[in-house]
């Protein structure tokens, strides 16, 4: 069994990835991240530097990562796919290749949409701009793309338990750190009770609970 390390910040994008290792039950450990004066992911407990991060562990900086023995997996999407590997009966990447297809196309569209352009302009919109004069208006923008990909999500729910198929995939598990900044930002997530049940169902889960807690995360419900 390799050694695996999560380097992830509280409450964060990686909250799916935190609930599903623990589910699976693998021997796994924590790194807690926060963002440091420069504005740079550092470890919570002061045990590296964020020039040893970036050269250990992120070569961006950012967080997620996985440690794996030796190597070290960046981006949510992988992470998350290779937290699947781990458990191969529960098909989590899909129970045949055209539902394997969706999970990736939902993944991606996770992470490069709702949380690479949505929340990017929303809380850092000097990636799109240097003008901070900009600034306003690129967090409008962020808010009104958001409410899409939210609307877009309870559409796709309707009528079905499950994003994919009739089981859980990795698409259930990274969806749920994405209503929790919704209530976070403000934004009305009982307009969209389809995408609660779905956190709720996860959250419902014992390990999900013990996760929760660790990381000081109101359950949805």
């Amino acid at each position: 069994m390799p050694e695996i390390t999560l380097y992830m910040g509280k409450a964060g994008c990686a909250l799916g990835a935190h609930i599903l290792l623990e589910e699976i039950g693998i021997p796994y450990s924590i790194v807690i991240m926060e963002v440091g004066p420069s504005g740079s992911y550092v470890t919570a407990d002061g045990s590296m530097s964020i020039a040893e991060y970036r050269e250990k562990i992120h070569h961006d900086g950012f967080v997620p990562a996985l440690k794996v023995s030796d190597e070290v997996i960046t981006e949510n999407p992988a992470i998350l796919s290779f937290i699947a590997s781990m458990c191969p009966e529960r098909k989590l990447l899909g129970k045949a290749p055209i539902e394997n297809a969706h999970v990736i196309k939902w993944l991606t569209w996770i992470s490069g949409t709702l949380h690479g352009y949505g929340y990017g302009m929303l809380t850092r919109p000097a990636r799109f701009s240097k003008g901070k004069d900009l600034y306003p208006k690129i967090r409008d923008m962020g808010r009104v793309y958001i409410l899409d990909c939210y609307s877009k999500i309870e559409v796709a729910l309707q009528g079905r338990k499950f994003p994919i198929g009739d089981a859980e995939s990795l698409v259930d598990y990274y969806l749920v750190p994405f209503w929790h900044f919704g209530a976070t930002f403000g934004f009305d997530m009982s307009l969209y009770p389809e995408y609660l049940k779905l956190v709720c169902r996860i959250e419902s889960k014992e390990a999900a609970k013990r996760v929760l807690e660790e990381e000081g995360v109101e359950p949805a419900a």
